[in-house]
């Protein structure tokens, strides 16, 4: 199994699923980013399992996320892979404040 492809990122709100970014994942690579935020990091698959890790950087209006208002965030998202689609918790590494979050395959990188 491949996760090589764009992705949309929502996490669920009070109010709902918000978009949170589209990410690009290539070969343990994860990059991502919205018109306020970017962010790196790396992702490993094991079965249908995935773990990412990212340093989110704010470089516009610096959203509350994870409880707090920083520019820069580590966070680490565990999901479960179920075809097209990923669900699982978002959470600051430094604070265990988690988030659910999903994401879903937009296109392939082809």
């Amino acid at each position: 199994m491949s996760l090589n492809g764009i992705w949309k990122v929502e996490m669920l709100g009070p109010y709902g699923w918000e978009s949170m970014s589209t990410a690009f994942l290539e070969d343990g690579r994860y990059l991502a980013s919205s018109q306020d935020h970017y962010a790196v990091g790396r992702y490993e698959l094991t079965g249908n399992q995935v773990k990412v890790t990212a340093v989110t950087h704010s470089h516009g209006e610096v959203r509350t996320m994870f409880g707090a208002r920083e520019s820069q965030i580590e966070v680490s998202f565990a999901g479960e892979v179920n075809g097209d689609e990923i669900s699982g918790q978002a959470e600051d590494t430094t604070k265990n404040y988690s988030i659910t979050f999903r994401a879903t395959r937009l296109a392939g990188l082809d």
